[in-house]
């Protein structure tokens, strides 16, 4: 007569099976800016960055999915942010690029790094 597993090595084989897809499914963390775009021209001298953040969330609480970003513009030291958009005011008029790096709440980096950058001119509005 054959012998049927029991509830709990079933249950042990469907939640293994369950955390397998879960982990599957995770985001890989990531970070795209979406404007400006590359090579884009900004009317006026505040720049505004929109991104889109994947895979973690951007907060100072601490916690094991808990990240930030840093922003750097042209050579100016880093600023550190916690939402997909911020402003940066009186960019003075021309050529410029901004780097962004997403970080672990901690402030390590992410290996690979999850880096990314544009560049654009910013054009002062006429008066």
């Amino acid at each position: 007569m054959k012998q049927l597993p029991d509830r709990r090595a079933l249950f042990l084989i469907a939640a293994t099976g369950l955390a397998a897809v879960a982990l599957a499914q995770a985001q890989e963390p990531a970070v795209r800016i979406v404007s400006p775009e590359n090579g884009g021209v900004v009317e006026g001298r505040n720049v505004e960055l929109k991104m889109e953040v994947q895979g973690v969330e951007l907060t100072p609480r601490r916690s094991s999915n808990a990240a930030y970003v840093q922003l750097r513009l042209d050579d100016l030291p880093p600023l550190k942010g916690y939402s997909e958009t911020f402003t940066f005011q009186e960019v003075a008029p021309g050529n410029h690029v901004v780097r962004v790096e997403l970080r672990r709440g901690d402030g390590s980096e992410f290996r690979p790094p999850r880096r990314t950058q544009v560049r654009f001119t910013v054009r002062a509005m006429e008066r």
